[in-house]
């Protein structure tokens, strides 16, 4: 394993892992195409989401309990295919992340059961400000409209749009996920891989410094925007998350109230159901 990637993983341990310790494995988390529930996330929602699901832990059945916990997501990036199409005709886009477990006794049938396309399909938790029907554009949380989302107007499919992430909590192994495409995908070609470890870790750590230089400019207003940048150029990768971290707490305790998804009137008896997409 490259060891930019052990790096990558190594800011989430309290050790160093050997690549013989570790299992890794991508998966589509979500995209924007409209989902069973007649829900679709934005292509900007996308964006703000694959930076905040890196460090999110996987869980089974959106089960809330530690001893559910197997696996954990270290990297993760959008990805646009123009030759494919979404029911609302923009390019099908779509979060690739990796995952990583450490091996053990306890973990060698779910191992297997990944790698033999059994353990496929995920499902995400994710928490959004702004729900919106693609009909109208109306603010369905606090405007509400007419229209029904899976019904037609005008030849359109009406589904809900949702947009400005502000939180992502989990993603889970599922039987049957909201939106058909998340899941478990095939190990990059291992001539490749090595080339998109290392644009991965590139792009990651810019994300890391624009988030440093965005959080500061509320927290450390006189601090210039270059003198910043090149403090961030002298910190390893775990000192620019823990500075980001740092920053992102300090700036959001002038922020408004987060409110949660709205939950679907399927799932009003099941546990969680306010954390499912």
């Amino acid at each position: 394993m490259p060891e930019n990637e052990l790096e990558l993983i190594g800011q989430f341990a309290r050790k160093k892992l050997s690549s013989e310790e570790l299992y890794t494995f991508s998966l589509i988390l979500c995209d924007n195409e409209i989902d069973r529930d007649n829900e679709r996330f934005t292509v900007s929602a996308l964006h703000e989401l694959a930076k905040l699901f890196v460090g999110k832990t996987g869980i089974f059945d959106h089960n809330m309990k530690s001893k559910d916990q197997t696996a954990r997501i270290y990297m993760a990036q959008v990805v646009s295919d123009s030759s494919r199409k979404t029911a609302d005709g923009e390019d099908y886009t779509y979060i690739q992340a990796k995952a990583y477990m450490v091996r053990t006794e306890k973990n060698k049938d779910l191992i297997a059961e990944i790698d033999a396309g059994i353990k496929k399909e995920t499902s995400v938790g994710c928490c959004v400000r702004d729900i919106s029907c693609s009909i109208c554009g109306k603010n369905i949380k606090t405007e509400g409209c007419e229209h029904k989302k899976g019904n037609v107007y005008g030849g359109k499919l009406c589904c809900y749009l949702l947009s400005e992430p502000t939180d992502a909590y989990e993603w889970s192994f599922v039987a049957v996920p909201a939106q058909k495409n998340a899941g478990v995908i095939k190990s990059f070609n291992p001539s490749q891989e090595k080339e998109k470890l290392a644009q991965w870790a590139k792009e990651y750590t810019d994300e890391l410094k624009s988030d440093i230089v965005r959080s500061a400019a509320s927290v450390i207003p006189g601090l210039q925007s270059d003198s910043l940048g090149e403090i961030c150029s002298a910190l390893s990768l775990k000192s620019l998350k823990d500075l980001r971290d740092a920053l992102r707490m300090s700036a959001k305790k002038n922020l408004p109230v987060i409110r949660q998804l709205e939950v679907n009137d399927a799932d009003n008896g099941s546990e969680n159901s306010e954390y499912k997409i």
